[in-house]
């Protein structure tokens, strides 16, 4: 039996784990239009924080051979290197439709399309950025030291504690905290 994924979700592509290859092979074509999720302000204000103006909310990203873009709820890119880092913030129940959303497996489509124009993807549940902003950054900034060897975001984060990992959901449990106001709860709550 499969291990149900845990956020923080990783994915690295091929040409950044084996051949130190940041350049993204396809750039960023400006911001998007897309509705910013409920916990996305107060997670930018964070990010802004420890990492400046490396971070640009809202940047859409054309796939090769694809009509439609994709926007990244925050790109962000390495200095040094390059490195183009698409980070999403996930939530159980689109506010749009009050359906489940970002249910196992319904977004490896677009993970692989920014993966294949060589960013990194990093996906955190929108519980985690709203109950321990720093934690992820702290996360983002491990991620960063780890594959470019800049250490300089690592360094301000050291004090903070690490992630509390947090289960992705299936669409019947999305249901179901759904139905509990779930979402509500953790949106009222604020901590590291």
């Amino acid at each position: 039996m499969a291990k149900t994924p845990e956020y923080p979700i990783v994915v690295i592509p091929e040409l950044v784990k084996d051949k130190k290859q940041f350049t993204p092979l396809v750039f960023p074509s400006g911001q998007g239009d897309a509705p910013i999720g409920a916990s996305e302000g107060l997670f930018e204000n964070v990010l802004k924080h420890y990492f400046g103006e490396i971070v640009s909310p809202q940047q859409v990203m054309f796939p090769p051979g694809h009509r439609l873009p994709f926007t990244a709820d925050f790109l962000m890119v390495e200095p040094n290197t390059g490195l183009h880092i698409d980070l999403e913030v996930d939530e159980p129940i689109s506010f749009a439709t009050g359906k489940p959303t970002h249910c196992i497996g319904e977004d490896d489509y677009r993970n692989k399309c920014f993966v294949d124009a060589n960013w990194l993807v990093i996906r955190f549940a929108e519980e985690q950025v709203s109950s321990q902003p720093e934690r992820c950054a702290r996360f983002i900034a491990g991620a960063i030291a780890q594959l470019t060897d800049n250490n300089t975001y690592r360094q301000k984060l050291l004090h903070v504690e690490k992630v509390t990992p947090i289960r992705q959901w299936s669409a019947r449990q999305a249901s179901r905290l759904k139905k509990s106001d779930y979402r509500q709860g953790y949106l009222g709550q604020r901590r590291n």
